[in-house]
Parts: C-alpha cells; structure tokens; sequence
C-alpha cells in the first residue's frame, strides 16, 4: 500500500514538473540567438554554447515525446530555429538526429513550424529531418 502511495505521488509531481518543463524549455530556447556566437571569444567558446543549445533542444524533445498532448506551435518553432542556429557550428548535423522522434510523431505541424524560417534554413533542416528519418528506418547506408 505504502508502496503504491509512493508511486502515485510521484506520477502526480512528474506531471506537474513535466508541464513547467516545456514552458522552461521554450524560454530558454527563446533566449538563443545567433548573437551568442559572436559573443564567443574562440572555437572552444562556440563548441560550447552549440552543445549547450543542443541539450536544450534534447531535453525539450525528450519532454515533447513523452507528453500524451500535442506540443504548441511556438516550442515547435523554437525548436527548429534554435536548431537551424547549431548546423553552421556543428557540421554533423546532430539537431536533425535529436528532432527525429518528435518530428515522426508531429510531422504535419514540424512541416508547419518550418515554414516560420527563411527557405534556405527550412529546406536545409527538412532535408537534413528526411535523411535521419531515412537512415532511422533503413539503415546507414
């Protein structure tokens, strides 16, 4: 009894905790600009400013999947700016790889949530989405 009391309360804190993390989330990729890497003072600056933004975009992903609701329009738009943003820096292409399992569940409104970007950006990330997704259930190569 004490044992499923436990888990109860913790699905309820999760829940509660789940809900501030997407706001928190989209506040901070608010924050992100391209203004950051200009601030960097050299490569070891920039490296790390892109692993920070690709953690956010990670975490927020991770919060996204998990959630049974459909996420906004705004933490979508935010999420493929921010990015768009780490691709100049990270010639690996890593935030298409983290992107994939929420762009596979919310593919109509990721396809919307691209057109909020310039068309070169928006079509170098689908293409970079369509390739993950590609390699995801085929196989590289």
């Amino acid at each position: 009894m004490r044992t499923l009391v436990t888990i109860l309360l913790s699905s309820l804190l999760c829940l509660t905790v789940h809900a501030s993390t997407l706001e928190d989330s989209l506040k901070k990729l608010q924050a992100y600009s391209a203004k950051d890497f200009e601030a960097a003072k050299d490569e070891t600056a920039v490296g790390e400013k892109t692993q920070e933004m690709l953690k956010t975009v990670e975490q927020t992903v991770d919060t996204a999947v998990a959630s049974k609701e459909k996420v906004s329009s705004d933490v979508l738009k935010e999420l493929v700016r921010v990015s768009v943003l780490t691709f100049e820096h990270d010639p690996s292409e890593a935030a298409s790889e983290i992107l994939l399992p929420l762009y596979k569940k919310e593919k109509k409104a990721f396809e919307k949530a691209l057109k909020s970007l310039p068309k070169k950006d928006a079509k170098e990330l689908e293409e970079s989405l369509k390739n993950a997704s590609r390699e995801d259930d085929e196989g590289n190569g």
